[in-house]
């Protein structure tokens, strides 16, 4: 077949690169590939081919349908091509004769058929023009199915005059069942609503050929098969048939139906993921011409608004060098290459790196119809990768620079690294370190290995540990006490190692040690004081009870007695602070409660005559601002108890006090007889009032009195701060 040349007419490059090369590798001459009408009748008009192979749905103005009608005239076969074989479609393209209709996607030995029959078709009709008298040679040399008919009836009918053995096959019956000198209409009763006898009937009366189109023949001996039909008449009048058993084709369409749905979803498929891939994706032809390109690719590389469609890769990026057009045209001869990252200089002068790989694809006939290029633009992950580098690189250095001691250690407990700090402490080389575990080189006393061992087990979980205090041991056995801080190092979400940071606090830790041993020394001694001032104050309230023994006026009783009680009050603070914890602060809540109490005692009051009322917030107060706060108490409460119920009167005695940020609040009062009305607080000549006073600007603070029912003191007043003393 390398004498019979084809004019193909394609649109879609990667189909035309397929269809051409499968001609080709039948023997046929594609000397050209037109991808429109209007060039294919161009083309049809200069090469004059033995055949046109032509698809319907052409881009442009012209479609096939059109170009066909155009160059009919040049007696040219030719085959339509389609993958919308719509009968709508196929009723049109009949007006045109064609010879076949292949169905995309194709079958190579159905269009491999379809192109000897046409061809070969083609010249037996010129050599029957040329001479009819070469008919029977040709008929007993056709591989095709043949039979010759003579008409009766006027054209109405026709018997057998002579036909093929093949014949037996394509009708379904056996030589015997016919006889030449039949009627058609006899051997085969369906044949008038086939519609070949007014073909032939047509044929037989005008002379022009005629071409009966597929159609489907059933009577009792066929069940079903599809037929076409060439009918020429003879010189001799008789008419010749040339039949073609189409069934397998057709059953071949319609499986090819289905396979063009799938390959069409496929497709779409194909093109979704092109364009959604993380990567991007181009396909081009043998000629380095875009097929397609995934939206990523556009992005990437910043060719919005392009036409990609058939434009040159290398016009498309004129920065690409030889070295890259060379691997393109590696990858066409069928190698596949790869680079992880590619220096890419960008013709703006701008540097991006990328990762891509390229390999050929191939078409249906195993020939490699271009390349795809997978890439991605690797240029932030590089940058991280430096800045990585950079960080590794700080790291070694704050490591080795860190006056800690800094050990790296692996889960197994092996120890991966040391800083030159520890190296220094351990007086070991490196060598002697890395690589060994923390129990064998003995680098902590029994107790402290098992307290980092058991903090161990928490840094796994991800926890930053410490900082905690611990022994370190040379290799001479000195001992050093360290803060120690554990630090999970981290990677893809898991603890990778431990980094243990051991601070030397061994001066530090003797001066605290010191400084602690002194301020319980001055505690104790705190203590002893407190203990002694409150043992001479109860020497001297014991001195004032000896006097009163001695001494016959109840004035002057009182007058003890209420010393006594000043005595006690002062007396009273110093074994609340001697019982401290804190040697600078009382609790004064407890305080309030106990003086209060004394004070009811000394004054032979009954709680249920006179009701105490103790309402005091949790506060504490240093001494210097105790000591007269105490005072005062002492004073109102005494002088409530004193005068506020005579004659066994019943009432209530309230002390409260309120605590605030800037001040504090004392109330004293009870609901007894109170004070005459012409009362002054300022004025009083009482001895307990005047001491009240005189307290109250030693804490500078202000005191108001309210008589409405019984008597109220208020007073307001600050913390005194602690005065240094010469």
């Amino acid at each position: 077949m390398g004498d019979i040349t084809i004019l193909l007419v394609e649109d879609e490059s990667v189909e035309s690169i397929d269809i051409k090369r499968t001609l080709e590798s039948f023997g046929y001459q594609v000397p050209y590939v037109a991808p429109n009408g209007q060039e294919a009748i161009y083309k049809a008009l200069e090469l004059k081919p033995d055949l046109i192979l032509i698809d319907i749905n052409l881009e442009g103005e012209i479609d096939g349908f059109e170009a066909i009608s155009k160059i009919k005239e040049l007696d040219i076969p030719f085959i339509y091509l389609t993958a919308h074989p719509e009968e709508s479609t196929i009723e049109k393209t009949k007006l045109t004769e064609p010879e076949r209709y292949i169905i995309k996607p194709y079958n190579s030995t159905e269009l491999k058929y379809a192109i000897d029959l046409a061809v070969q078709k083609n010249r037996i009709w010129k050599e029957l023009k040329i001479s009819e008298n070469k008919y029977t040679n040709f008929f007993n040399h056709m591989s095709n199915v043949m039979a010759v008919y003579e008409a009766v009836d006027n054209g109405k009918d026709f018997i057998f005059k002579d036909f093929k053995q093949a014949v037996e096959n394509i009708e379904h019956i056996e030589k015997e069942d016919v006889f030449i000198g039949k009627r058609v209409t006899e051997i085969f009763p369906e044949v008038k609503d086939f519609g070949v006898l007014d073909a032939f009937k047509r044929v037989w009366e005008t002379g022009n050929p005629e071409y009966f189109p597929e159609n489907r023949y059933k009577d009792g001996k066929d069940p079903g098969s599809w037929r076409e039909i060439w009918i020429y008449k003879l010189p001799t009048g008789e008419i010749i048939a040339i039949y073609n058993d189409v069934t397998e084709c057709k059953k071949a369409e319609k499986e090819l139906k289905t396979l063009n749905k799938a390959l069409k979803k496929r497709d779409e498929e194909l093109k979704y993921f092109i364009e959604n891939a993380p990567v991007a994706i181009a396909m081009f032809d043998t000629h380095m011409r875009y097929i397609a390109a995934s939206s990523r690719w556009i992005k990437d590389y910043n060719i919005q608004g392009m036409k990609l469609h058939g434009a040159s890769h290398y016009d498309i990026f004129p920065e690409i060098t030889d070295e890259l057009k060379e691997v393109h045209q590696r990858a066409l001869a069928g190698s596949i290459i790869s680079v992880d990252d590619d220096e890419f200089i960008r013709a703006d002068g701008s540097i991006q790196y990328v990762r891509w790989e390229v390999r050929p694809w191939y078409l249906s006939s195993g020939d490699i119809g271009g390349i795809v290029i997978f890439s991605e633009d690797v240029s932030e992950r590089m940058k991280a990768v430096k800045e990585l580098q950079d960080n590794e690189e700080k790291y070694k250095t704050l490591f080795e620079s860190n006056p800690d001691y800094t050990i790296l250690i692996g889960l197994d407990g092996v120890i991966l690294d040391v800083n030159s700090s520890a190296v220094k402490f351990t007086n070991r080389s490196k060598e002697e370190i890395i690589g060994r575990t923390y129990a064998e080189l003995e680098l902590f006393p029994k107790k402290d290995l098992n307290l980092l061992m058991e903090s161990f087990a928490d840094v796994l979980k991800g926890e930053i540990i410490g900082p905690f205090q611990n022994r370190l041991v040379s290799k001479e056995a000195n001992i050093s006490w360290v803060e120690t801080q554990l630090v999970p190092i981290m990677k893809d979400g898991k603890v990778y190692s431990i980094m243990v940071i051991a601070e030397d606090i061994t001066s530090k830790k003797k001066a605290t040690d010191q400084l602690i041993k002194s301020i319980n020394e001055k505690d104790l001694l705190l203590k002893e004081i407190h203990h002694r001032v409150k043992n001479n104050i109860q020497i001297i309230s014991s001195l004032l009870n000896l006097q009163k023994q001695h001494v016959d006026s109840d004035e002057f009783v009182n007058i003890l007695t209420e010393s006594q009680n000043r005595i006690k009050s002062m007396a009273m603070i110093h074994e609340k602070l001697y019982h401290s914890g804190d040697l600078t602060r009382i609790n004064f809540a407890e305080y309030i409660e106990t003086l209060v109490s004394d004070l009811y005692i000394s004054y032979a009051i009954s709680a249920r005559q006179v009701t105490p009322v103790i309402n005091v917030e949790n506060v504490r107060f240093n001494i210097e601002t105790a000591v007269p706060c105490g005072l005062i108490i002492t004073e109102l409460v005494s002088n409530s108890l004193k005068h506020a119920f005579p004659s066994g009167k019943k009432g209530t005695l309230t002390v409260a006090l309120k605590t605030r940020t800037e001040w504090n609040e004392l109330v004293i009062s009870d609901d007894g007889v109170g004070f005459p009305e012409k009362f002054n607080l300022e004025d009083s000549k009482t001895l307990g009032l005047q001491l009240v006073n005189i307290l109250l600007k030693q804490l500078d603070g202000k005191i108001t009195l309210n008589q409405n029912h019984g008597t109220r003191f208020k007073i307001v007043f600050k913390e005194l701060k602690y005065k240094k003393r010469i």
